[in-house]
């Protein structure tokens, strides 16, 4: 059963504004740019334009909501079910050798968009002990890596 969400609500794509002011939900919609890799019934994935490395990507539900508490259990297993999915992609289409997973709910949390989103985000070794400060690539460098990760999920 759905429990009401008693986190604060905070600034980007809140359920109390509009869905159409979500980035997320405007990307689901391909009303904002973005590098999609996955687009399933229930959930989609992209690159993150503000990446911790090379790969890093969302997998978010198609369905609008804040944090995990506006999901069913059952959602949230799938949810990270096909992060699981998708982070094999990851890992292979840039050569990592590991990833994290961090999912943030609420403004306390570091959670910058009100749309439910797990992170996956590539690690190399020569990478695991460092910060994990935002890096920029290049629209080219981006396209790059999505069409890779399409790639091995199958998707061409």
């Amino acid at each position: 059963m759905q429990a009401s969400n008693p986190l604060k609500r905070i600034a980007f794509g809140s359920p109390n504004s509009p869905t159409e002011e979500c980035v997320f939900c405007r990307i689901r919609d391909r009303k904002a740019a973005s590098n999609i890799v996955y687009e399933g019934a229930k959930y989609f994935a992209f690159l993150d334009a503000f990446p911790f490395s090379r790969g890093h990507t969302l997998v978010c539900p198609q369905k609008h909501g804040e944090t995990i508490w506006d999901m069913e259990e059952g959602d949230i297993a799938e949810l990270f079910q096909a992060a699981s999915r998708i982070s094999k992609a990851v890992v292979a289409a840039v050569g990592a050798d590991g990833f994290r997973f961090i999912q943030n709910n609420g403004e306390a949390a570091d959670q910058v968009v009100a749309h439910v989103h797990v992170h996956v985000i590539p690690i190399k070794m020569a990478d695991r002990k460092r910060f994990m400060g935002r890096e920029h690539f290049s629209p080219e460098e981006m396209e790059e890596t999505a069409r890779a990760i399409r790639t091995n999920l199958g998707l061409g």
